[in-house]
């Protein structure tokens, strides 16, 4: 064979494969000496609609060659879409459950800091008892929640992190280390966090000292 150029690495079989090295052959010598099973398939460039040159494309091969069956003719759109239904489709499934996750997470992040900052009312009456005021209490609670929740949202930053390289070919189009994803989703946690302690406290703090020392 003479080679007459070479090419990159490509994807042949499917978009989720790596990339590798192809060899390309004319038809004449392919057909010839090393016939495919699969069949072969030729790519034609139109100016036009590509839907209205497949009539002319069958016309052209079946003057070559009467004996050839063509099957399979589509548009390069068409090819895409067929080929991208499973991806997209897992595209849809991971969406909807993270999503769910997500919510599922703010509802459990809400629930766990209110209740924990409620249990404290006690303490709160205790402090405003002896002189502390209001404010200052909310600030206290506030920033120990806080802190609580930036060393978990860290610690889920790194695992998710980890994970992410995971899912890697799974993914077309997004990074596995999607940067909007890694911001938006920490802050709104965040957020949650930040209303889950405040409105509790803020709640404990604006009750009279004695029902606080009251309060099982």
């Amino acid at each position: 064979y003479e080679i007459i150029g070479l090419t990159r690495h490509i994807k042949s079989r499917s978009l989720g494969e790596e990339l590798r090295p192809i060899l390309f052959r004319p038809l004449v010598q392919s057909i010839g000496s090393d016939p495919s099973m699969m069949g072969y398939s030729i790519v034609v460039r139109s100016a036009g609609d590509p839907a209205s040159v497949a009539g002319a494309v069958r016309r052209v091969i079946h003057g070559l060659d009467p004996a050839l069956a063509i099957y399979n003719a589509k548009t390069l759109d068409e090819h895409l879409r067929d080929a991208l239904f499973l991806p997209r489709l897992a595209w849809t499934l991971f969406g909807v459950v993270g999503i769910v996750g997500l919510i599922l997470a703010a509802i459990g992040l809400y629930g766990v800091m209110s209740y924990s900052i409620s249990r404290r009312t006690r303490e709160i009456g205790i402090r405003m008892a002896l002189g502390a005021q209001s404010g200052g209490v909310q600030r206290l609670v506030v920033r120990q929640g806080m802190v609580l929740t930036l060393v978990a949202v860290a610690l889920g930053l790194g695992s998710a992190w980890a994970a992410a390289k995971l899912l890697s070919n799974f993914l077309y189009g997004v990074p596995p280390h999607d940067p909007v994803t890694f911001t938006v989703v920490p802050i709104f946690l965040t957020a949650v966090a930040l209303l889950a302690c405040w409105l509790p406290s803020r709640r404990a703090a604006n009750v009279n000292p004695l029902t606080a020392l009251r309060s099982e």
